[in-house]
């Protein structure tokens, strides 16, 4: 038999033979999209959970060391909850009087990156909790504070782009951006440790 003969064996003769062969390239075709979704799906588990895993908290220490204004030295306090290391290019703090108290205008600190330039990248491996300090005058007249910071893993943004660190331009920020915001009574008292 030749090499058309060959050819002519395996292929089906009308189209009820043909029938079996569409059916089992239809199944084999249905098998490799449903590997090929699982490992999407896996994929994209796999990311959200390792993804931006850093806790993130504040704490205020206010200090008079002047017969002038106080100062104030935000502690940023980072932890790695994950099990990879976390590149940060944008840790955000804005610090306002709250606005619950009548001198409520303006920004002590505006919002600030504090991973500047020459620093960047912020590298916070497995486990390690990582403290960033940022110091600020206090005008004397102010007693309650409300203080921000701002975190994600996405690339660097431009402090000048940002308008507020406040819930309603969080979304700015993109899904790895972690937020904490917490109100201080602004008082001159001892040193403490975070």
């Amino acid at each position: 038999m030749g090499r058309a003969g060959w050819m002519e064996s395996m292929l089906p003769s009308d189209g009820f033979e043909a029938l079996p062969v569409v059916r089992d390239l239809l199944q084999i075709a249905s098998s490799v999209v449903l590997v090929l979704v699982a490992f999407v799906g896996w994929r994209f588990l796999r990311a959200a959970v390792a993804g931006n895993r850093v806790q993130l908290d504040l704490d205020l220490q206010v200090f008079d060391v002047t017969g002038g204004d106080l100062v104030g030295e935000l502690v940023i306090a980072l932890q790695n909850m994950g099990p990879r290391v976390q590149k940060l290019e944008n840790l955000f703090l804005e610090v306002r009087p709250s606005r619950h108290v009548s001198s409520a205008t303006g920004s002590v600190v505006p919002v600030t990156n504090v991973i500047t330039e020459d620093d960047y990248p912020l590298l916070l491996p497995p486990g390690v909790r990582h403290l960033v300090t940022w110091t600020f005058e206090i005008p004397r007249e102010e007693r309650l504070l409300r203080a921000t910071a701002l975190i994600n893993t996405g690339k660097r943004k431009e402090t000048a782009l940002i308008q507020a660190l406040s819930p309603k331009y969080i979304w700015e920020f993109g899904p790895t951006a972690r937020f904490v915001t917490r109100a201080f009574e602004v008082t001159a008292g001892s040193f403490r440790r975070f």
